[in-house]
């Protein structure tokens, strides 16, 4: 693996940006604000509970907006272009957040979430509604952010049963993963050119060359932001 250097500070995004993203955030409220993050965790932990679940890796946590919002950025501002177009995908997608951030955040074409806990999954199902219903009015009213916003998707599957090497993106909230999951992510075939972005643990491959790494704020506390992009 191809190390780079750690900065405590994140690069600097560009202001006209940073403006926009505050603008998307209060979009995201709007549609997220009846989806509570202890809500969830709830819902997490009794499922979790009745089917005996003890693995750290179905441990419930979410990304914050604004800090995947300014690592889309800082990508796009300092180390390339993310195609526009392309596919999200959200590997382990919980309630939803994840999938609708980058709805808001990026002009793809679909973005999708594949989440393990049906509790979950049904969860971010009604925050699909949620999304749909905003949707034709935050295009009208915000035109100088969206020309349009791209479909999302929900899978309740195991993300190693699903086949996702159609991404241009790809989000994994991996705090909690153990190394053998990382692992498994890391060789699944992905096409090069694609982003990675993952939390506290990075992709274990020498096919993802990790770009930059920082300190970001999570709903659970401050995480380490790994950016990889495939290059093989």
């Amino acid at each position: 693996m191809d190390f780079h250097h750690f900065t405590s500070t994140p690069p600097e995004i560009p202001t006209e940006r940073l403006l926009q993203l505050h603008r998307k955030t209060e979009l995201f409220r709007q549609i997220t604000e009846n989806y509570s993050v202890h809500s969830s965790k709830e819902i997490s932990k009794k499922e979790r509970s009745e089917l005996s679940l003890t693995k750290t890796s179905y441990t419930y946590g979410e990304v914050d907006f604004l800090s995947l919002g300014e690592t889309i950025e800082i990508i796009k501002a300092h180390y390339g272009t993310i195609a526009e177009g392309g596919i999200f995908y959200d590997l382990g997608s919980g309630s939803g957040k994840g999938v609708i951030s980058g709805a808001l955040i990026h002009n793809f074409s679909k973005c999708i979430g594949i989440e393990i806990l049906k509790g979950l999954y049904e969860v971010s199902e009604n925050m699909k509604i949620s999304y749909e219903q905003h949707r034709l009015d935050i295009v009208a009213k915000q035109q100088d952010l969206f020309i349009s916003l791209p479909d999302i998707e929900f899978v309740n599957d195991d993300i190693f049963r699903q086949d996702w090497s159609d991404a241009s993106f790809i989000f994994v909230n991996s705090t909690c993963f153990d190394m053998r999951m990382m692992e498994e992510i890391a060789n699944k075939q992905v096409r090069p050119g694609t982003w990675a972005v993952t939390l506290t643990k990075h992709l274990p491959n020498e096919k993802w060359k990790i770009i930059q790494s920082f300190r970001k704020s999570m709903s659970w506390g401050d995480a380490t932001v790994y950016i990889h992009l495939a290059v093989e």
